[in-house]
């Protein structure tokens, strides 16, 4: 559970409705659709060229709009506002300090159990590290040099009734 400033509207004599603060109460950890969500999230987030900074904020407010499960936050009329997502953004997140402190929270309850596979992830399909010594076998012996082939022919046409049917530069035929 987190306490922060009163995020409710001042009552009808204009005094803050929770002196001590609102309670905001965090689940102990996300189920499997609150977590797939936050990573779904963070990969559409990365396909649109974010800086690091804002990935981290999709990240917390993400944990923020999934985490909540209770808060003691009244509207005008002093009715209890349920912790929806549309209400979440209204009275808390538009809020930094009480959404820092909720956020902080949520970033050290949710953070491992939802970051942790992805790096796992990352880091069995990346590249291995270059090795600075060879890994091949070395050979157990220098090589024979090969011997040379015998020279093939260079026709299978046979010569033998040949003829000559000019006559050469001499004048004479052979």
């Amino acid at each position: 559970m987190v306490t922060v400033e009163c995020l409710c509207p001042p009552n009808a004599a204009g005094e803050v409705r929770h002196p001590d603060g609102d309670t905001i109460t965090l689940r102990e950890r996300l189920d499997f659709r609150a977590a797939a969500t936050v990573r779904n999230r963070l990969a559409v987030a990365n396909e649109e060229n974010l800086i690091e900074g804002e990935i981290l904020a999709i990240l917390v407010e993400s944990y923020v709009l999934l985490g909540i499960t209770a808060w003691s936050v009244v509207d005008e009329k002093g009715k209890p506002v349920p912790p929806s997502r549309e209400n979440i953004a209204e009275y808390l997140l538009t809020n930094y300090d009480a959404a820092t402190a909720v956020g902080n929270a949520a970033d050290e309850l949710y953070t491992k159990a939802v970051i942790l596979p992805l790096l796992n992830r990352a880091s069995s399909s990346s590249p291995p590290t270059p090795i600075a010594a060879s890994t091949s076998a070395k050979p157990s012996a220098t090589p024979k040099p090969s011997k040379r082939s015998k020279p093939s022919s260079i026709t299978t046409i046979p010569t033998d009734a040949t003829e000559t049917t000019l006559r050469s530069l001499a004048g004479a035929s052979s």
